[in-house]
């Protein structure tokens, strides 16, 4: 069939679809960053309001724990972070009295920070600035004059016992008559890995734990691995809490499911760049390995349904924050995006033949571009290397290849503008949330509690992530559909015939406007191919739609489930060039149906075969190689040094990527005849 032919179908079908993105829309939103809370350097109610300038919904996070830094107060200069200064801190605010601060009292078991001038101050445990504090700040910013379409509530940048970070959020009291946030101050009293308080909540009698039944189920999952823990997680609990978290994946388990239990439909948690600190080492409360991903999806499909494999940070001089020296899965980001969902990654400490990593090898994937180095100069523990390369059988296809419904995020992990003030249009460290990273989510109509509505759009996986304005986020449609006008949109399956045909189309508009860049010179990425392109103006060139065959669910008794390397059938089906002149995008790939499959989408403005950019597949090569391109016109800034690197780098290699449909084939009616009888 004709790609004309396909798209009058599509259109058609989406007019009558009640669920597809005609009856509601993609809206913008970020789900990770920081305020002083934590390490941020705007407080709360800052950030939301200007979050809100580029988002439509906003759901602020900050990392668990304790903390000495009041976080109703700004801090563009850092001045108080890590305890610089005093001011800013919360014992400078407690008081009875208008020149003793305000009347409140920090709670819990007492805690205490030692500032740099050897003074010491008490800290406040998070559960209590999450209850008591941050909630009123979002509140405020959300009701502001402009504002009324716009949605904002709170969430928590866990600090995961046995790894590192996972972007949380328990919606319950949101958008109540009275808002409140108990629910997910409740979660971070139980479950932060750096808080050893057992005051119940500073006596609200809060306890920790599974039911019977999801106890079970947690047993159940770690028999026979003692490595991640004591499976027996309620057994574990003293006076309602366990504190121990040294190389406990089993109370990170445990901790997703808790929330599946108390908080169906209202909770969520997507791990936060996942491949920043390398491969996960029993003691090293570190990394992330695949087994992790699919222990937490198959007890808490409904809470642990993605991960955040874009990071944030993408202005910083390693990409991402990611590089060899803590190390990385990977070492670096490929386009952005870290190696699980970027590139194909290796079993840890091993490479892709399954033997113990060798200087070889190291060469083969990253000295190849540089004089060579020794291996030990980066590794540290060489358990924890994760060697990766470019190609589409990325770990998150591995989890695809299951049929697991579990999704791709993005983030702008917004700390500061780092060596620049807050208003500058410069940045060697973080974007604004929705500057540069946005996830869209269809949302068809908010109801009475629009943070529910937020959740329900993540957790259903319709939804895509986009750099740099890449593409509109009006008019973008990635669906698979039937002759019958049967369709399916990201995040759905579509059922189908063996045999039937599928057409799966890809609509996009590219803007052909400035996006949100300062730098007007041309991208010298695309100079080394003789295309001059302002970087603010940037062009959609190169587009993939990549399918995998969906076969078995593994579990912890199979082999595969710590591979985290997708099936070789894993490939790019169909891949789409532009010339850069054209303003609507349609890409269509037709196939017919035989096995249970999936077709996921990704984009570029970036050429095939762009040296140090992409290779000759269209797939990101690592990040690194960007300091090889000059960055030579005059207006290039100081701040980059004369090569592509820190925020030119991020405007200069931009993407999206959208969440897969999955195809589903149908089983066949058996139609059984008795004769009668005589």
């Amino acid at each position: 069939m004709k790609p004309n032919v396909m798209s009058a179908a599509l259109t058609a079908a989406l007019a009558g679809s009640a669920g597809s993105a005609m009856a509601g829309e993609y809206l913008s939103g970020d789900f990770h960053n920081h305020t002083t809370c934590s390490d941020g350097s705007t407080n709360v109610e800052v950030l939301t309001e200007k979050s809100l300038t580029y988002l439509d919904w906003f759901i602020h996070v900050g990392h668990s724990g304790s903390g000495e830094r009041d976080c109703r107060v700004s801090d563009f200069l850092y001045l108080n972070r890590d305890g610089a200064y005093n001011r800013g801190l919360w014992a400078n605010t407690v008081g009875a009295g208008p020149n003793g601060g305000d009347s409140f009292e920090i709670k819990g078991d007492y805690a205490e920070s030692t500032l740099r001038d050897g003074n010491t101050v008490e800290r406040m445990w998070r559960w209590q600035s999450l209850q008591e504090f941050n909630l009123p700040s979002i509140v405020t910013a959300r009701d502001l004059p402009g504002n009324e379409d716009k949605e904002a509530f709170l969430g928590l940048e866990w600090v995961v016992p046995g790894h590192e970070h996972s972007s949380n959020s328990i919606s319950t009291g949101a958008y109540a008559e009275e808002p409140n946030s108990d629910a997910v101050a409740q979660f971070e009293y139980c479950f932060a890995r750096n808080s050893d308080d057992t005051s119940q909540g500073g006596g609200q009698g809060w306890t920790c734990e599974l039911s019977e039944a999801g106890n079970e189920k947690i047993k159940e999952l770690f028999a026979g691995r003692p490595e991640e823990g004591v499976a027996d997680y309620n057994s574990t609990l003293v006076d309602g809490i366990n504190i121990d978290d040294v190389g406990e994946h089993v109370k990170s388990t445990a901790a997703v499911l808790w929330m599946q239990e108390n908080y169906p439909g209202e909770s969520f948690s997507v791990g936060a760049h996942v491949e920043r600190q390398g491969a996960f080492i029993e003691a090293d409360d570190e990394g992330y390995n695949v087994e992790h991903f699919r222990d937490w999806h198959s007890v808490a499909p409904e809470v642990a349904f993605g991960f955040e494999s874009e990071p944030g940070h993408q202005a910083v001089s390693d990409r991402g924050s990611y590089n060899a020296g803590r190390p990385t899965s990977g070492l670096y980001t490929y386009g952005g995006v870290g190696c699980y969902a970027g590139a194909e990654a290796a079993k840890p400490g091993l490479n892709f033949d399954g033997e113990p990593i060798t200087q070889a090898d190291y060469d083969k994937y990253y000295n190849s571009y540089f004089p060579a180095e020794p291996l030990e100069m980066y590794s540290g523990d060489i358990e924890k290397i994760t060697l990766c390369r470019p190609g589409v059988r990325t770990m998150w296809d591995a989890m695809l290849s299951e049929g697991r419904r579990f999704w791709y995020f993005a983030s702008s992990d917004w700390h500061s503008r780092g060596s620049f003030g807050p208003l500058d249009f410069e940045t060697d460290n973080d974007f604004w949330p929705g500057e540069y990273q946005e996830i869209f989510t269809y949302v068809e109509d908010y109801g009475d509690d629009p943070a529910v509505d937020i959740i329900d759009s993540l957790r259903s996986g319709n939804s895509y992530s986009v750099q740099g304005q890449l593409v509109s986020g009006h008019g973008f449609a990635f669906y698979a559909c039937t002759r019958k006008r049967k369709c399916a949109s990201m995040g759905e399956t579509l059922k189908v015939k063996e045999g039937e045909q599928v057409f799966v189309e890809l609509r996009a508009i590219d803007p052909k406007s400035p996006n949100n860049s300062p730098y007007k010179f041309n991208n010298p990425s695309l100079l080394q191919v003789g295309i001059e392109e302002p970087l603010n103006k940037p062009s959609l060139r190169h587009v993939d739609f990549i399918t995998g065959i969906v076969g078995e669910k593994f579990t912890p008794a199979d082999e595969g489930y710590f591979n985290p390397l997708a099936p070789a059938t894993t490939k790019i089906a169909k891949n789409f060039t532009y010339t850069g002149d054209e303003v609507r995008i349609s890409s269509t790939y037709v196939f017919r149906a035989t096995q249970d499959s999936y077709v996921r989408a990704r984009g570029t403005n970036i050429p095939a075969g762009t040296p140090n950019v992409r290779d000759m597949d269209g797939n990101p090569l690592p990040d690194f190689l960007n300091n090889n391109i000059a960055c030579d016109d005059p207006a290039c800034p100081a701040h980059i040094e004369g090569v592509l690197n820190k925020d030119v780098e991020a405007w200069a290699n931009l993407s999206f990527t959208t969440n897969p449909i999955f195809i589903e084939i149908e089983e066949e009616r058996k139609w059984t005849w008795n004769r009668p009888k005589d």
